[in-house]
């Protein structure tokens, strides 16, 4: 009876038999697994070769938990050797397993061990180091995997979407591709946007190119360094224009803000102190979570709070 009652209900679809959940699957070198790539791309767990003791057992620990086999998709997953200063030799062996993805330079990104997350074409765009790797659980590094993965597929279909616009509005989308923080911007998206929107309709152009550090050298640098040397008045002038332009995010409007509080305090701090605060809680309001944002409530503190500071 149990038996027919079963059969009859996987029959109409009501039970369905378990499907095993997609897990990445373990390749030795890159020439190997691209044969079988897929667009969840290739992982390598790169491990300090000769110069880190620690670094080759996690990552064949992390490799092989079935944590981070499942976040990662069906994505080709790779134990990579990373040498600090390679003989021919060992350089050969290196590349032997990186294959075709490009190793990282000396004025990169990366910490060692680290993950390493490519797309299928090889493009470096998201990487899994430091403490989440190190002290982290499998848990929690199978989440910054998938977070990442994730990201870089939500990415591709907001680039997908703006194949068939034009101009201003094709800019406005593709710049939309630059909003996850968490993976590195579309390769080439810079020049891409520019193409599409020669004349910065859209402000994306401005959005993408935009250099808060060279801005505030800029505007707060002498003229021997190449400063504008403006004065205070005109210096805030010109950064309350460009708080004006919507093209601009919010982290970019926190350095504007940051710009005139510079200039505020060098001019004159203690009679600038209520404008300084103002400035320094619109930075906070922008984004509190931010690098600008978190220091805004010791700019208060240290610089308007206590006069005497």
């Amino acid at each position: 009876m149990k038996k027919a009652f079963y059969l009859a209900l996987l029959a109409t679809g009501l039970l369905t038999t378990l499907q095993p959940a997609l897990a990445a699957k373990q390749y030795d070198t890159q020439e190997a697994a691209s044969a079988e790539a897929t667009d969840d791309g290739y992982i390598l767990f790169v491990y300090a070769k000769g110069w880190d003791r620690f670094s080759e057992a996690l990552c064949k620990k992390v490799i092989a938990a079935p944590e981070v086999q499942k976040a990662a998709g069906e994505a080709a997953l790779i134990l990579a050797p990373f040498y600090q200063y390679a003989t021919n030799e060992e350089r050969q062996a290196q590349r032997a397993v990186w294959g075709s993805l490009a190793e990282p330079g000396a004025a990169s990104m990366e910490t060692y061990p680290c993950l390493l997350m490519y797309d299928r074409d090889g493009y470096l765009y998201g990487r899994v180091q430091g403490p989440v790797l190190l002290r982290g659980t499998m848990e929690e590094i199978a989440a910054e995997v998938k977070t990442k993965l994730e990201a870089k597929h939500k990415q591709e279909e907001i680039l997908k979407s703006a194949t068939n616009l034009k101009g201003a509005e094709a800019a406005r989308v593709l710049a939309e591709a630059c909003k996850f923080d968490c993976i590195e911007w579309p390769r080439n998206i810079r020049n891409i946007v520019k193409q599409a929107d020669p004349n910065d309709e859209s402000g994306m152009v401005r959005r993408l190119h935009f250099d808060g550090w060279g801005l505030a050298q800029k505007y707060c640098g002498s003229d021997k360094d190449g400063g504008l040397e403006l004065g205070p008045v005109a210096t805030v002038q010109e950064m309350e224009k460009m708080l004006k332009d919507e093209a601009y995010t919010n982290e970019q409007k926190q350095v504007f803000h940051a710009i005139i509080i510079g200039t505020l305090r060098r001019s004159d701090g203690p009679a600038n102190a209520a404008k300084i605060r103002s400035h320094a809680l619109e930075i906070k309001k922008l984004n509190p979570n931010s690098n600008l944002g978190v220091t805004a409530d010791q700019i208060i503190k240290l610089w308007v709070a206590d006069k005497k500071k």
